[in-house]
């Protein structure tokens, strides 16, 4: 297993001695809201504005949805960092439960629609029974139409009483999701070729998350990246460097589009952009490098190969400017 670096290096160095320890992360998941009534509702993807994505109250009928992100390796006991989102859910249940309660009250108002159709259909169908019945016509055919609409009308009257039944703040909301990583440099033709992982601590607040390789061990010859103790841009050296030089170069590794961009003849393939920092705020800094989704939870590294962030969020509407989450946050969550 290779440790970091001190010493500076070339940007092929960089790439050459830092690209091993960055894999690929895969997140294959739903979401299950379990009521108060002992009933299920199913969804993948949830937006506060849109609504619930794939939505069933029927398990067998589930949409599993697949995202992928980048991790990078911190330990020799398999332990990778990532973003929060990446392996984990960032939906707050108060959130779902409200969208939730709005989406069963439009259920019930279908309801009664539908109930005061059949109702309709059913006093129209019983005048029609009783003409026929005084002109000694056969009628049996609406008789059978007739308990059919009943029996509708029975259903839609049940299905809105047991939503009525629903407190949907006495439920309880689960994620199924199985985290899985590739290397860099191997091949990825399904699902197998992924090594599974558990989520053992995560920073929601910073949207930050640490992953583990099952048997809990870092392969040989992956790169490990150091946590620094001190942040790298906070330190004299660093100091010193961005009053000479504002837009300091940093490098980041990261697997944008995840298999559908890195996929090449060789296997999946990292990819390493630079840019310079253009701005710094006390909990994130801001850089120019490019990115695409697929890229969150992507290592950010200064010319010595010292960690300075965690990529997290592109801005929209700009071109090629990006987030990274500070140090600090890393080593809290490390120490938690």
């Amino acid at each position: 297993m290779c440790f970091t670096s001190c010493n500076g290096g070339t940007e092929q160095e960089i790439e050459n001695d830092c690209s091993s320890g960055v894999v690929l992360i895969k997140n294959s998941g739903y979401y299950e809201l379990k009521l108060s009534t002992g009933q299920s509702i199913y969804f993948t993807k949830y937006d506060k504005d849109g609504g619930f994505d794939n939505m069933t109250f029927d398990k067998e009928s589930v949409v599993v949805e697949v995202s992928y992100g980048t991790g990078f390796f911190v330990s020799d006991k398999g332990e990778i960092v990532s973003n929060n989102h990446v392996v984990g859910s960032t939906y707050k249940k108060e959130d779902i439960v409200e969208t939730l309660s709005e989406v069963l009250q439009s259920f019930q108002d279908d309801c009664r629609e539908k109930y005061s159709s059949y109702e309709k259909m059913e006093e129209e169908l019983k005048q029609r029974i009783l003409q026929k019945y005084y002109e000694n016509e056969d009628f049996s055919e609406e008789s059978s139409y007739l308990e059919t609409i009943r029996t509708k009308k029975e259903e839609i009257a049940e299905l809105y009483r047991s939503i009525d039944r629903i407190n949907t703040h006495n439920s309880e909301l689960i994620s199924h999701n199985e985290i899985g990583i590739a290397y860099n440099d191997t091949y990825v033709t399904d699902n197998a070729d992924f090594f599974p992982c558990v989520v053992v601590k995560t920073d929601a607040e910073h949207d930050l998350a640490i992953i583990q390789l099952k048997d809990k061990t870092t392969p040989n010859g992956k790169y490990i990246f150091k946590v620094p103790e001190t942040d790298p841009l906070t330190s004299d050296s660093w100091i010193d460097k961005l009053s000479k030089d504002k837009n300091s170069e940093v490098y980041m590794i990261s697997y944008n589009l995840g298999p559908q961009l890195s996929q090449t003849k060789e296997g999946i393939k990292s990819q390493f952009n630079k840019g310079s920092i253009s701005q710094r705020t006390e909990e994130r800094i801001m850089y120019n490098i490019p990115a695409l989704p697929g890229s969150s939870g992507s290592p950010v590294v200064n010319k010595r190969k010292e960690l300075v962030a965690i990529n997290y969020s592109g801005i929209h509407n700009t071109q090629g400017f990006n987030y990274g989450i500070r140090m600090k946050y890393l080593k809290e969550l490390i120490h938690k």
